[in-house]
């Protein structure tokens, strides 16, 4: 080649870097990737909390009262059966937590507990109620069942109050 051919040809542009495109298309997907993940899992989570939680029921109980709301619901039951059978047959569903609160490794998220009136703790009819519960609640999201089981001694009946939040 000559040197004149060589002065003829055109000069070839100087090479710009196509990387810190590359790494900003790179980023830009990313971003978008992680918060079409972070949606689908938020509403995941409300679509599984947009309805009451069911537990089964104790046999034989009578209605008593309802009320309702748009993301809660309170009911009223009696049966003439004793508290500690009302109480075993939710502890045993949901488990039974320690009479002391906070016991090591104890899962606090549900459970049932009975409440003593006296100090030391007596197990009489009268003396002591019962509460069990479960909160699947995350965030402002708000999942969770509560259950009352007191013994009236002028009735003598078991009560049983069922209240349940949920996100509306």
């Amino acid at each position: 080649m000559s040197e004149q051919s060589a002065l003829s040809m055109p000069a070839k542009p100087a090479a710009r870097s196509l990387l810190p495109l590359k790494v900003l298309f790179v980023a830009l997907g990313a971003a978008v990737t992680v918060a079409v993940i972070v949606i689908l899992i938020v509403n995941a989570q409300r679509a599984a909390r947009s309805a009451p939680l069911e537990i089964e029921m104790f046999p034989n109980l009578t209605l008593v009262s309802e009320s309702r709301t748009s993301n809660s619901d309170l009911r009223y039951f009696v049966t003439s059966v004793p508290i500690d059978q009302v109480y075993n047959f939710y502890a045993t569903r949901l488990g039974a937590l320690a009479f002391r609160a906070g016991e090591l490794g104890e899962d606090v998220s549900r459970g049932c507990r009975k409440i003593y009136q006296d100090e030391p703790p007596r197990e009489e009819l009268g003396r002591y109620f019962a509460r069990c519960f479960v909160d699947n609640s995350q965030g402002d999201l708000t999942h969770r069942l509560f259950l009352t089981i007191v013994y009236d001694l002028e009735a003598r009946q078991t009560r049983l109050e069922v209240r349940r939040e949920w996100v509306g």
